[in-house]
């Protein structure tokens, strides 16, 4: 019985689009920064509590773009912290002996995000909650 030429195989594989391929890294990308880091669940609880409060107030479609902004870029920010932290952990005997800085700017940037984020939607939901007094 022959076997197939290893250049047969690679043309019998089928490769996915670079547009598909990229959704399916990002899909995996954010599986594993749920399975990293419990803190993304949280992020998530939040998300949908203020889904839920968003409608129960009645957002204008302003209010729920700044909103998905706000949330995604805290996520954004918290994906990339714990980006820093899988380097940092994986290369730290090639970087120098202080590590420990770059990971307090990582930090300092989530928290940063998540004190704008916190200050959006209580002027968001404040605003709303001043209206119906």
């Amino acid at each position: 019985m022959l076997t197939p030429s290893s250049h047969e195989i690679q043309i019998a594989k089928q490769t996915r689009s670079p547009w598909r391929q990229r959704l399916v890294d990002a899909e995996t990308g954010f599986r594993i920064g749920l399975r990293t880091d419990s803190i993304l669940f949280l992020y998530l609880f939040i998300g949908a509590m203020v889904f839920a409060s968003g409608l129960v107030f009645g957002l204008a479609k302003s209010e729920w773009l700044i909103l998905i902004l706000t949330l995604g870029l805290t996520l954004s920010v918290e994906l990339f912290h714990q980006l820093l932290s899988f380097i940092v952990n994986e290369f730290k005997h090639h970087l120098s002996k202080d590590i420990s800085q770059m990971m307090r700017l990582g930090t300092a940037a989530v928290v940063t995000a998540n004190l704008s984020a916190v200050t959006v939607i209580f002027i968001v939901f404040g605003s709303r909650l001043l209206e119906l007094w």
